[in-house]
């Protein structure tokens, strides 16, 4: 099976893998491009990856931070059956976790949002113009903050690897042209407070639970650390935790 119809088997009812990615998937794929996780099982499909880089290159200083992979749902905690029908991951974009997903709203239109830090945002509905971005060359296109900026200037002094064969294919293949910005593509990446429509969606199918809810938050609902997970933490993880919560007990 293909990288492209693995995908387009895993996704839910009523959400489509564009033609212009299933092409491109296609030919990351003959590239030879493509790779299993480490430390992952290797017989699922969540643990397939395609790199916008040759094997060789993937570990250069200064590449961009792009793997198109699959996983069901939205990059956040116990998300709702809904969340899970209208989201699907198809690319990690940053090494802290941020993503490019799928997202159907409640007119069946499908989008392309980034979750960085667990805070969405839509990026556009032309697949195109994502292509465009992700070769573009930003360290960590999930990370990005001001859509203004260039590649270089929000790598700063570092330089950069390119991914020029990706480019290169993009370019030939339809016919677009790799833009020096992001918003040269008309994306834009608004504030954490801004309203926007994939967080106004998520706050009406996942709303902030009370902080009673919140394990840690009260005296009568403590963080509970237990022997396995100090087994897993070790000290540094177990202070960590007493840093964020305020009530914090140990089992014995």
């Amino acid at each position: 099976m293909s990288f492209a119809e693995g995908v387009r088997d895993h996704l839910p009812e009523g959400m489509h893998l564009p033609d212009a990615f299933a092409v491109t998937f296609d030919w990351l794929e003959a590239q030879g491009w493509g790779g299993v996780f480490r430390q992952a099982d290797p017989g699922a499909f969540s643990s397939r990856y395609l790199s916008i880089y040759p094997p060789e290159q993937m570990d250069q200083p200064g590449g961009s931070y792009v793997l198109f992979s699959f996983e069901a749902g939205p990059p956040l905690h116990a998300p709702p059956p809904e969340a899970m029908a209208r989201i699907s991951m198809i690319a990690q974009i940053a090494g802290d976790g941020g993503t490019l997903s799928l997202w159907l709203d409640d007119t069946g239109k499908q989008w392309f949002v980034v979750f960085n830090h667990g805070t969405p945002h839509v990026l556009t509905d032309d697949p195109l113009k994502v292509l465009q971005f992700l070769a573009m060359g930003y360290p960590e296109p999930g990370a990005l903050f001001d859509a203004r900026a260039t590649p270089q200037e929000e790598a700063g002094g570092d330089t950069l690897t390119l991914p020029t064969a990706f480019r290169e294919f993009l370019e030939g293949q339809f016919s677009v042209h790799i833009p020096a910005r992001a918003s040269d593509l008309g994306i834009v990446v608004p504030p954490d407070e801004v309203e926007d429509p994939i967080r106004h969606w998520l706050d009406q199918v996942m709303p902030e639970p009370e902080i009673g809810a919140i394990p840690g938050m009260t005296a009568e609902n403590p963080y509970i650390i237990t022997s396995e997970l100090r087994e897993v933490l070790e000290d540094e993880g177990i202070a960590a935790i007493r840093e964020a919560y305020e009530f914090v007990i140990e089992e014995e």
